[in-house]
């Protein structure tokens, strides 16, 4: 498995002189370690880690303990297993997401369009339009068509999540036809690139699985399908950033459970799934007790947990099991099953799970029914396969599968959003949306 550091890019800073500046030499003085400038081939890196880390860890973190993925045990993961929310909680999450994220891809943009590079531009157009997903799925209304414009307008406004939805798909075309692009003067490398390494083919497929995502969020079956036809068709195409086995550079996850030690658990919808049907990817799921046995008392496993571990941004495994949903809702069950074995296969497969073991599984009457296959099958198959992404969030909210037990001491019902942070209530309450609860739904959450 590939390493990779995270990369810091440094702030960019200006000085401003007085008029006599006219005659002085504005080279001198200046400090070799404090930049006010990044090449291109630095800022991309930098967006996709931030991108990953923020995507596998808050992001993961608080929809895993609401869709028991996760269970939070102490300090402040347990209110937040009780459906407690406030306004910092996210904070953190969405200003990396805004400052660094988008902030680094609009620079690559930029440079991007001045160098005449148009792969650079598209992965930060593919990039752009994932991070916006996850804002306008887990936010709802945001800053989208005035964000990232720097000191001239440090109060955007809020668009609506329609238009945010709008615009991901045309980042997406955007981002597909300049990465199908004949020529481009600098060209993202492995080294620049910690997804794909460069791989143009392998980010057009990327940009057709997450426009499969948005279109079937809105329940757009036929362009669902159009656009998985064209998307990711193998595991190994998954795009994925591995982390580092260096402590500066593990995976969020990883960081979590031995910087917060006991303040989080596996979940319980999760422990009973798979215990339900002796799941053969428990090991790599769940680190089992002194016994041997797999409980809501252990810890997340190795496959996600670990220090070099990948942070999923979109699969190939997802692809199967939507394709799998639209084909239930079609009646059309052969397909259904057929795309659903392979979602299935490709989870197995991620988690070291052998080809025998796997048969067997999919041999089991509550996996493979006889009968014709039901949403539930496919939702709760899917729940198991997208362990520790956020996007099961977003299914659950479409679905209601899986059935959720809430805690015993839950205060209310399980929350439908994150709410707006803090620092936008404070800094930009001229747009901010007022009188959102945890309750309140994003334009699609309908079920």
């Amino acid at each position: 498995m590939k390493k990779y550091l995270v990369i810091l890019i440094l702030g960019f800073t200006a000085l401003t002189f007085s008029a006599c500046d006219s005659w002085i030499d504005n080279t001198i003085n200046v400090n070799p370690n404090n930049p006010v400038d990044a090449p291109i081939h630095l800022v991309l890196p930098s967006a996709e880690v931030s991108l990953a880390y923020v995507v596998g860890g808050d992001l993961s973190r608080f929809t895993g303990v609401w869709m028991q993925h996760f269970q939070g045990v102490d300090r402040q993961f347990e209110p937040i297993n009780r459906y407690q929310q406030t306004e910092s909680d996210i904070d953190n999450a969405w200003q990396t997401l805004y400052q660094t994220t988008l902030n680094s891809l609009r620079i690559v943009e930029t440079k991007a369009n001045e160098s005449n590079s148009p792969h650079y531009r598209g992965v930060a157009r593919i990039l752009m339009a994932a991070t916006y997903g996850h804002i306008a799925d887990m936010w709802g209304d945001a800053p989208f068509s005035e964000a990232n414009s720097g000191n001239s307008n440090l109060k955007p406004k809020y668009d609506k999540a329609q238009d945010i939805y709008a615009g991901i798909q045309k980042m997406l075309d955007d981002g597909i036809a300049d990465c199908g692009s004949a020529t481009s003067t600098l060209k993202p490398t492995a080294t620049s690139d910690v997804i794909y390494g460069g791989n143009m083919t392998k980010w057009i497929k990327a940009a057709h699985a997450l426009k499969a995502r948005y279109h079937w969020r809105l329940g757009n079956g036929a362009s669902a399908l159009t656009s998985i036809a064209n998307a990711i068709g193998a595991q190994a195409d998954d795009a994925m950033l591995n982390f580092s086995e260096d402590p500066t550079g593990e995976s969020p996850l990883s960081q979590f459970m031995s910087q917060r030690s006991g303040y989080m658990t596996v979940g319980v919808k999760l422990v009973e799934l798979m215990n339900a049907s002796e799941d053969p990817r428990r090991d790599a799921y769940i680190l089992a007790d002194k016994d041997g046995k797999f409980t809501t008392d252990c810890d997340p496993g190795p496959l996600f947990a670990s220090s070099n571990s990948p942070v999923p941004l979109v699969t190939y495994a997802e692809m199967m099991f939507i394709r799998a949903e639209i084909k239930v809702g079609q009646n059309e069950d052969v397909d259904a099953k057929q795309s659903y074995t392979n979602g299935i296969k490709a989870s197995m497969a991620l988690a070291g799970v052998g080809d025998t073991e796997a048969a067997t599984y999919l041999g089991r009457a509550d996996v493979m029914p006889a009968s014709a296959l039901t949403l539930k099958h496919v939702m709760e198959q899917k729940f198991l396969a997208m362990y520790t992404q956020p996007e099961t969030f977003s299914d659950w909210r479409r679905t209601g599968i899986p059935a959720l037990a809430a805690p015993a001491n839950a205060e209310g019902s399980t929350p439908r959003r994150f709410l707006y942070p803090i620092s936008e209530r404070l800094y930009n309450s001229a747009n901010y949306p007022a009188g959102v609860t945890a309750g309140t739904r994003i334009f699609w959450d309908s079920k």
